[in-house]
């Protein structure tokens, strides 16, 4: 249960995840796919166009689990999402660029109160997918 003195940046982090959900995806696609431009060789345009639906995907994810405060019910998205992406051939440091992106992107959009709450549950997911 999430503690109450940290509700209020909690539900604001949340709103604002889901009102900048498509912006978000799109700034961390195109950032992945720029500092990396063989995953455009690698993965063509349909990569891409996957790429940021897959962004979308978990930044609606992480909505439920910044609003409730907890991080567990992002981690076994992600640990779910590594392992389709690895049966589909997309390496785990992929995913794990995709989140540290996604981390770097909330940190220079949104007010401290926010990033700490979302990064508190981002964290967590790059967590389960750091190399050990």
């Amino acid at each position: 249960m999430a503690d109450p003195s940290i509700t209020p940046h909690v539900s604001e982090a949340g709103r604002v995840l889901m009102r900048d959900t498509d912006q978000l995806a799109l700034a961390v696609t195109d950032r992945l796919f720029r500092e990396s431009p063989e995953l455009f060789d690698k993965y063509g345009q349909r990569g891409y166009e996957k790429c940021l639906q897959d962004m979308r995907y978990n930044v609606q994810h992480l909505v439920p689990a910044v609003d409730m405060a907890d991080p567990s019910m992002f981690t076994r998205y992600i640990e779910w999402l590594d392992e389709l992406l690895r049966a589909r051939n997309v390496p785990t440091r992929e995913t794990l660029r995709c989140l540290e992106l996604l981390r770097n992107e909330v940190f220079t959009r949104y007010k401290r109160a926010e990033v700490d709450a979302i990064n508190a549950v981002l964290d967590a997911g790059i967590a389960v997918v750091q190399p050990k």
